[in-house]
């Protein structure tokens, strides 16, 4: 009996230990990572066809052949006649604008008093007299003299104006760089949103609007409007 015992015991005992050792090589099970999603790296992607297409990595962009235009350049667009009235209508070029309408208003003013002075004096001298001829004169070269006034008025006002579209136009270039950069857009081109009322006129200025409609449908994502204000810090009236 105690012989059996004792096989039985060393039998269990054997069995234990061996399922301890076992247990103890065997390598737990490892956790299973998640297949990558990306394909290569790969220096080309060849599609087949009827002519073959490689595509290849050519300065960031997608690019389908040795031709620098034949690449995939990103894009974004600038409702520029909004930035541009609100740039105009800010209070460098609004004050240079009511400075020369100040300046002009106080010459017309001066002209007026002359005018009257003129007119008085020519109703009093008689036209008989030998110093009418003289007040003729006097008053044809007043006229003369507002003419021309008024000539080179107009021009300057023509070139003040032509000056600030010109300098708000490259405030809103040197903007617009800043933005295209920040977000790596290549090309922006500016553009009327095609959803915009077109402006009573007649048929030449409902041609121009038109025209100025490069797009007749964009996605708003690649508008760049709203970050151009924000970049040059002014506030245009909010979209309908």
């Amino acid at each position: 009996m105690r012989t059996t015992a004792s096989i039985v015991a060393a039998s269990l005992l054997s069995s234990a230990l061996t399922a301890i050792l076992v247990a103890g090589l065997e390598p737990s099970a490892p956790a299973l990572a998640p297949l990558p999603t990306d394909l290569g790296p790969a220096d080309a992607l060849v599609l087949s066809g009827k002519s073959e297409l490689r595509i290849t990595n050519e300065a960031g962009r997608v690019a389908w052949g040795s031709d620098p235009s034949s690449r995939a350049f990103s894009i974004g667009t600038v409702h520029v006649g909004r930035i541009l009235g609100a740039l105009l209508e800010s209070e460098t070029f609004a004050r240079e604008r009511e400075e020369f309408a100040a300046e002009g208003k106080s010459k017309r003013e001066a002209f007026d008093e002359r005018y009257k002075a003129l007119v008085e004096k020519a109703r009093s001298t008689d036209k008989d007299s030998p110093e009418f001829p003289a007040v003729r004169e006097e008053f044809e070269a007043f006229q003369r003299e507002i003419a021309e006034w008024s000539r080179v008025t107009e021009e300057e006002g023509q070139k003040l104006i032509a000056r600030h579209h010109e300098t708000a136009y490259a405030q809103i270039r040197e903007a617009v760089e800043v933005v295209a950069e920040k977000r790596h857009i290549d090309l922006v081109m500016r553009f009327v949103p095609p959803a915009d009322p077109m402006q009573p006129g007649d048929v030449n200025e409902l041609a121009q609007q038109l025209q100025a409609r490069t797009f007749l449908r964009t996605p708003e994502s690649i508008d760049l409007t709203e970050d151009i204000l924000s970049e040059m810090n002014i506030k245009a009236p909010a979209k309908d």
